[in-house]
């Protein structure tokens, strides 16, 4: 909490401030900044699942109403349930002004239908839990609810937290585990309130606000004029931890992709009214307001359709932003009128060199930096392999690459869609005139990419599956003398995320593994070509067919190829002529590529698989009396393609995986987390495998499909990805 003496300080402060902000308003009005009109927010939003008590300290996960900082108020309301047991008991935190007494926080038992108050106890004054309780034999068999309120506004001695509740098997909550279900958290509209922040930078902000980001976790501005520079103000997140992200800025353009920016603890948040983490990858400016610090964006030099800011309530703090100035010429009923200012030259030095942008600053020396401020471990050590990064192109070509020497120079290339990189310079060439570009909010045709010579013309041809439902078609090489590529059919109706390209009946012709609908099938060219391929069905009446999730490999160990979904595998038959093939239900793991390996050099093989959607990474061990899932890391969210590979070169199959970025346009779990791209280490204990994970970027990971090959002919596994942060090749080097 804010002792007393700290809050006089504070007192003076804001008076001064309100103070300068009068003077300047009386002395003109800004041409140059403007106050982005924000729609009065809503209240009672304040509690949220804290590890931080008042002052600050690690405790266990708990209810509390710091969620908007001490003055935040609100309350929160349990669903009905039926008194069974004659005592109902729970801890409790937190304080009732200074010195008690105010009878504004407190926990209070209800009845469901009236509302009427039954029990009631104060807040304890005190920071640590206390066990409390109710004798509520007197209103056995009534339906209530459980009320916890904070009424108390006030900068210290104001907030109150909720250890557990046990109300019998009517009701039992442990806030550990997150916010219950079907608890409501009444709001109310704050009403229209403006005061300035005056400063170096200006801002109009509403005094009842604690944060513009309501309790959902998403809000947007609308704008519909340019802007030289966004400020914001606030960038604080209660109990922040390094480097975790707590949510984003999107800036969304009249034309183009949006731009997104992490609100990272240590980089673009600190601590509230603490500033736990002066590291040098903090991109805060103090501010007018003693206990906020603003953030500059630098958009692109296009027109702003609108702002959104968004967290995600369920994993964390909401971060706190209370006002947004933008510096534009422009006039807007959007915009406000601020009063005439400029930043002193120190200020303005600060201002151009630390404005974030799309491209500034690269976020791995960031991230390694606040870990350095944290006495964090790098995220490279302990690994004798780097990988150097190589952008090729940052505009979003396509979810998948293949690489081949399409251009027959002897070099290896890199295809992404419509467009090629001639290796070993990397020069784009366009494969239909113009190179097509997509927009990051929203998905392309180019889902995954293959090479192969389709024809039997001796060059090598680029397959693209697209968007799931569309067509796969293939691009006919049309050689050295160059010219546009011709577009030809190959799968009118490709019906799931993850298609694979594979030799799969041992003939020495790869095919293509995927959903015809709701059926598993394989396709390959015919006789002619240029004609739609030959499919054949491989599922049977009722076998399943997820839309997620398919791999190949032999798992039954009769030395034939098998296909595999979440849902079990078909058993790639002796006679490749038999339709359908068999099939196993089966408890596998994943969602993306399902990779077949010996993990535990049992004799059998096993699988592991990542999450597309979702956090999550595991190995499925096969044993006599069924499968085991074993968990391998749940740090890294939206894991949609995965690759084995022994990276390392020591005999033990490794795997590559990362973030498919903005998978489902920032609504999957952890969508505004890095955009990290790994490789884990396999290694043994016991006889059993154990994985290390190594990083090796946090801006750019994985699309639906990469590759990992020796781009360079080194000797040395590299990895190409491609996806809505650009195309990317990862060149392997040995320290």
């Amino acid at each position: 909490m804010i002792k007393k003496t700290t809050w006089k300080v504070g007192a003076l402060l804001v008076s001064l401030w309100a103070t300068m902000a009068l003077a300047q308003e009386r002395a003109g009005v800004s041409t140059k900044y403007k106050a982005l009109r924000c729609a009065p927010p809503m209240l009672g939003t304040t509690w949220a699942i804290l590890e931080r008590d008042g002052a600050n300290r690690q405790v266990e996960p708990y209810l509390s109403s710091l969620g908007q900082g001490e003055a935040g108020t609100g309350a929160i309301i349990s669903p009905p349930f039926v008194i069974g047991d004659d005592t109902i008991t729970f801890s409790l935190c937190g304080h009732d002004g200074q010195g008690g007494g105010r009878g504004e926080n407190y926990i209070a038992l209800a009845d469901a239908r009236t509302g009427k108050t039954l029990m009631k106890t104060m807040a304890p004054g005190n920071d640590a839990m206390q066990e409390r309780s109710w004798n509520v034999s007197k209103f056995k068999n009534r339906k209530v609810r459980i009320q916890v309120h904070d009424g108390n506004s006030g900068g210290a001695y104001a907030w109150l937290g909720v250890g557990r509740i046990d109300a019998g098997p009517a009701l039992k909550v442990n806030f550990r585990q997150g916010m219950p279900k079907n608890w409501e958290r009444p709001q109310r509209a704050a009403g229209v309130r403006y005061e300035h922040v005056a400063g170096g930078i200006p801002f109009t902000r509403n005094p009842l606000a604690f944060t513009l980001i309501p309790s959902n976790g998403t809000t947007e501005f609308s704008c519909g004029f340019p802007a030289k520079r966004l400020y914001f103000l606030g960038c604080t997140v209660l109990g922040g931890r390094a480097p975790t992200t707590y949510g984003g800025i999107e800036i969304h353009y009249r034309t183009g992709s949006p731009d997104v920016f992490p609100l990272m603890y240590g980089f673009t948040l600190d601590g509230q009214d603490k500033l736990l983490s002066r590291s040098k990858a903090m991109y805060l400016h103090p501010s007018g307001d003693p206990f906020q610090h603003y953030l500059v964006i630098a958009p692109r030099d296009e027109v702003i359709e609108k702002i959104r800011l968004v967290a995600n309530p369920a994993r964390g703090p909401i971060p706190r932003i209370t006002a947004i100035t933008c510096e534009t010429m422009a006039n807007s009923d959007r915009l406000m009128s601020l009063p005439e200012t400029a930043p002193p030259a120190e200020e303005a030095a600060w201002i151009a060199s630390h404005s974030v942008s799309a491209d500034s600053p690269e976020l791995g020396p960031i991230m390694e930096e606040i870990r350095k401020a944290h006495r964090m471990p790098s995220a490279a050590a302990q690994s004798t392999i780097l990988f150097r990064k190589h952008r090729l192109d940052g505009a979003f070509r396509s979810e998948g690459v293949a690489v081949a020497d399409f251009d027959g120079d002897g070099h290896l290339d890199i295809a992404a869609g419509n467009v090629y990189y001639a290796g070993p310079d990397w020069q784009m060439h366009p494969l239909f005139g113009e190179p097509k570009e997509y927009n990051r909010k929203g998905y392309s045709d180019a889902f995954l990419c293959f090479a192969d010579d389709v024809n039997r013309d001796g060059k090598m041809d680029l397959i693209v599956v697209g968007y799931p439902g569309q067509q796969t078609h293939w691009l006919e090489n049309p050689g050295k003398d160059g010219g546009v590529w011709k577009k030809h059919t190959a799968v009118p109706r490709t019906g799931n995320e993850s298609p694979m390209y594979v030799e799969v009946d041992a003939d020495g012709r790869r095919e293509l593994v995927f959903m015809d609908g709701a059926r598993c099938a394989l396709a390959r060219p015919g006789k002619d070509p240029y004609r739609p391929w030959t499919i054949r069905v491989i599922a049977g009446d009722g076998d399943p067919g997820p839309g997620h999730g398919l791999g190949v490999g032999d798992l039954n160990g009769d030395g034939r190829s098998d296909v595999l979904i979440p849902n079990g595998w078909w058993e790639g038959p002796a006679d490749k002529g038999q339709l359908p093939w068999t099939f196993h239900p089966a408890p596998l793991y994943g969602g993306a590529q399902l990779c077949v390996w010996d993990f535990d050099r049992d004799g059998d093989n096993d699988v592991v698989g990542s999450s597309a959607h979702a956090y999550g990474i595991a190995w499925c061990e096969q044993t006599p009396s069924g499968w085991r899932t074993h968990q391998i890391d749940n740090s890294i969210s939206q894991t949609h393609a995965l690759h084995l590979a022994d990276i390392n070169r020591d005999g033990l199959m490794d795997f590559v995986t990362g973030k498919r970025f903005w998978a489902h346009n920032g609504h999957d779990p952890g969508s505004y987390q890095p955009a990290v791209l790994c490789w884990f280490e396999q290694k043994r204990k016991d006889g059993r495998p154990e994985w290390t994970k190594h990083q090796i970027d946090v801006d750019s990971g994985v699309g639906l499909h990469f590759e990992v090959v020796d781009l360079d002919r080194d000797g040395l596994l590299d990895v190409v990805t491609s996806n809505k942060k650009g195309v990317f090749f990862f060149q392997q080097v040995r320290k």
